[in-house]
């Protein structure tokens, strides 16, 4: 990709019309970021930048104001674009892998240390053609797709409370915030936290957001395994990212690149994946052909995530997660993985 096509990326074009419309914005987040465990409380270094810098920035520091309510000036926008600024990675799946994660629901608790793996501070990940259902936020568009996401970790110095916070850039020209409360719980007991924290807000509006169900997680659930994928342990990405915060000079600020940086995600495991369901329709059309039958029938076992502690056992462990892809049953174990080619730039 040149630089010109990733210049143009969107999420570089939101960055460029967030400093068009605030022009001190990097100075404001630079100036919190320094002031981090010193004139400010301290907050994890999983965390770039709390969400109460993006209300004291949106608000100029003052009463809250029509900022909250504009489609880059509002805090949620204003903090995932300023934690993107500073490694500006844009994760591309193949669309193989991608087609398997975003339709593999999501079973049991969130596994709220493995989110702290995110490969930076806030990553943005193309969605195409990824529906975002149950939004009516305009009656004249028959349905709203998320043309991608900013992903990124939140700290509540208020209650130390932690949350993954998505940022959904749709079709229609509207930003999309969503908030999940981590911890040892499921999706739909984390969204229904977010619920009642939002209404204690919006009972000053005479509002209130109705309960969350397991349609809302499943809405959720394809964004969620995009990011949980990164997070793995044995994600596919030919070079791994280099967290930014191994950049970080003494006074708090790293160093953030001209443009952005575009990572493939998949292309092995896309190709294995290709290989072998080909392979499958290509024996199942053989056998319904000659009347035989093969006992087991070769197949695909559905992909899952795999959780596992490594460590000392007398000593701290930590949580691993990684991703099984759809694993062949039954076929030839000596043949190779599928060769895959990449241009070199």
């Amino acid at each position: 990709m040149n630089k010109q096509t990733v210049s143009g990326l969107k999420p570089k074009q939101l960055l460029r019309k967030l400093a068009s419309k605030m022009p001190t914005v990097w100075d404001q987040i630079k100036a919190f970021r320094k002031a981090k465990g010193t004139q400010l409380p301290d907050w994890p270094n999983w965390c770039y930048m709390p969400l109460t810098a993006g209300h004291a920035i949106s608000s100029v520091g003052g009463a809250r104001n029509e900022n909250l309510y504009d489609l880059l000036l509002n805090p949620a926008s204003i903090i995932a674009l300023a934690t993107w600024r500073v490694s500006q990675g844009v994760y591309r799946f193949d669309p193989e892998l991608y087609n398997e994660l975003v339709h593999q629901p999501f079973e049991g608790n969130l596994p709220c240390e493995t989110l702290k793996r995110l490969p930076e501070w806030c990553v943005y990940i193309e969605t195409p053609d990824l529906r975002f259902a149950g939004t009516t936020v305009n009656k004249n568009v028959k349905e709203v797709l998320v043309e991608g996401f900013f992903a990124h970790l939140e700290h509540d110095e208020h209650n130390q409370r932690e949350e993954l916070r998505l940022l959904m850039i749709t079709n229609i020209g509207l930003n999309v915030p969503f908030i999940l409360h981590i911890g040892n719980w499921t999706i739909v007991e984390s969204l229904e936290m977010t619920r009642k924290e939002a209404n204690k807000y919006l009972n000053e509006e005479k509002q209130e957001l109705p309960p969350f169900s397991h349609a809302h997680a499943a809405m959720i659930t394809p964004f969620l395994q995009l990011v949980l994928y990164l997070c793995a342990e044995n994600a596919d990405i030919p070079v791994k990212p280099t967290h930014p915060n191994t950049r970080v000079r003494m006074s708090g600020q790293v160093d953030v690149p001209k443009e952005p940086r575009l990572w493939t995600v998949g292309e092995r495991i896309g190709a294995s994946i290709h290989k072998y369901r080909n392979e499958e329709r290509q024996r199942i059309s053989n056998t319904e052909t000659s009347g035989t039958h093969a006992s087991p029938r070769p197949h695909i076992r559905r992909a899952h995530w795999h959780h596992f502690w490594t460590g000392p056992k007398t000593g701290k462990q930590n949580i691993v997660l990684r991703w099984l892809s759809p694993i062949p049953v039954g076929y030839n174990e000596e043949q190779e993985m599928p060769i895959v080619i990449r241009k070199v730039k």
